[in-house]
């Protein structure tokens, strides 16, 4: 048996406020550096700011800071939008008027060049003859990707469109309440385990992930098989599905792909016979690396362990 929470239930915690006034990069050349696009803002206001976002969280991390970019990519497989930030963010802004710039792996330089960036975010793993063809574009600010830096990512973008203050806060509020959910965990903390599928198998997470991060963030502990750093995520069969279990298993399960709920292991699960397997929104948790899906795992984890 498993519980389910919906992706609209996580999303009651995200700050509002985002200012009228947009800081924007001085557009004093096409060759910029990252590190000269990221320190060039100037004190233009409006709309004149036109950013494109290549990577994980860029996207709601610019909604965030309240700028609607004029165009992102997609990851494979998934929404151009995803739900959980159309969810967000759909009444407040036109998401609809983002354009479509490829994959995050190959964006189309071409659609990107026809929207006239003012900026470009894109994140250190991109292909280096790709960014030499973005910074012939517009300056291009590059973050760390990955899900365990979703907090210096976050402070890179926010300082490239002149918006350190507002991003502060906003991480501020997020610590405050992870911390409050620390203090007010049991004695005995439970372990909490942190499964997705990926393609017909699945894959677990360790502490260097986006839900690890956030767990770290609430004193939670993890499952001695989910206590590795040197990678995000590990692979697992159905076979060893058993190296997903803790006191609770929060899971995500992409569309069409086969669920961990149906394979033989599953019944014997610990958490699962003990009622504590909790389906979560896959995009969310385990897609993205932003504030937005921080704050949506530090919700959902309130939910069920408060």
């Amino acid at each position: 048996m498993s519980n389910k929470i919906s992706r609209r239930g996580f999303l009651g915690l995200v700050a509002a406020g985002a200012v009228a006034s947009v800081g924007v990069l001085a557009a004093c050349g096409k060759t910029k550096s990252t590190n000269e696009a990221a320190n060039t803002t100037s004190e233009a206001t409006g709309d004149t700011q036109r950013v494109v976002a290549l990577n994980t969280g860029q996207l709601d991390n610019l909604l965030m800071l309240g700028i609607v970019p004029v165009g992102v990519a997609a990851a494979k497989g998934a929404e151009l939008i995803p739900q959980f930030i159309k969810d967000k963010f759909g009444s407040q802004y036109d998401l609809d008027s983002i354009a479509n710039c490829g994959l995050r792996q190959t964006p189309n330089v071409e659609a990107i060049s026809k929207l006239e960036p003012t900026l470009i975010c894109a994140n250190e793993r991109t292909d280096e003859e790709i960014l030499t063809k973005l910074r012939d574009i517009a300056p291009v600010v590059t973050g760390k990707g990955g899900g365990e830096n979703w907090k210096d990512d976050l402070a890179t973008i926010a300082e490239a469109v002149g918006k350190k203050d507002e991003a502060k806060k906003l991480l501020d509020a997020y610590l405050a309440d992870a911390a409050d959910f620390k203090g007010k965990l049991p004695a005995e903390v439970p372990t909490v385990s942190f499964l997705r599928t990926k393609d017909d198998a699945f894959q677990v997470y360790g502490t260097n992930s986006m839900a690890g991060t956030v767990a770290a963030d609430c004193g939670l502990a993890r499952p001695e098989s989910q206590q590795f750093t040197n990678k995000a995520g590990k692979d697992l069969s159905a076979e060893v599905l058993d190296q997903a279990d803790a006191d609770w298993i929060f899971y995500g399960v992409q569309s069409g792909a086969p669920s961990p709920a149906d394979t033989p292991l599953w019944p014997s699960l610990k958490a699962v016979t003990d009622n504590h397997a909790v389906e979560v929104d896959y995009e969310s948790w385990y897609l993205n690396a932003s504030l937005l899906s921080a704050q949506i795992i530090l919700e959902g984890l309130h939910k069920v362990l408060s």
